[in-house]
């Protein structure tokens, strides 16, 4: 896409539609992440928002802190998966953000937070065509 003119904006977030809308197998996964890391250093353009990062690495404590007590692989699984969650609620807030306005993402905020990933996904496909928060959170 950069090779073809798109600006960054418009990059990312298509990049993060897409990645958030389809699962790799973990292999996969890992290497397409070494792949695109290299990318975004050759390109100096980060990827992962902010707030994404924040979510990820505190997933990641929360995770090593479990890790101690309940098994290091399990705790690390249980934090990495928060920090996915917390970066996919992230998103979907910006979405509604960018279609709805702040004010309907405020108030949605407590819900998407609390939001399980898989209605965090269904309701980041239902915002694609929905014409209300309504359309989307119900």
């Amino acid at each position: 896409m950069y090779d073809r003119g798109y600006d960054r904006g418009t990059i990312l977030e298509l990049f993060r539609i897409i990645d958030w809308m389809i699962r790799l197998p973990a292999e996969a996964e890992a290497a397409f992440r070494k792949d695109l890391y290299n990318f975004e250093a050759s390109k100096q353009m980060p990827y992962i928002t902010t707030v994404e990062r924040a979510g990820i690495k505190k997933g990641l404590r929360r995770g090593l802190q479990r890790g101690r007590q309940q098994g290091v692989r399990q705790g690390v699984q249980q934090g990495v998966q928060q920090g996915v969650q917390q970066g996919e609620a992230a998103l979907l807030l910006w979405l509604i953000e960018k279609k709805f306005g702040a004010d309907v993402a405020q108030r949605c905020r407590g819900r998407v937070e609390t939001a399980d990933s898989d209605d965090l996904r269904i309701w980041s496909e239902r915002i694609l065509t929905a014409d209300s928060i309504a359309q989307v959170l119900d």
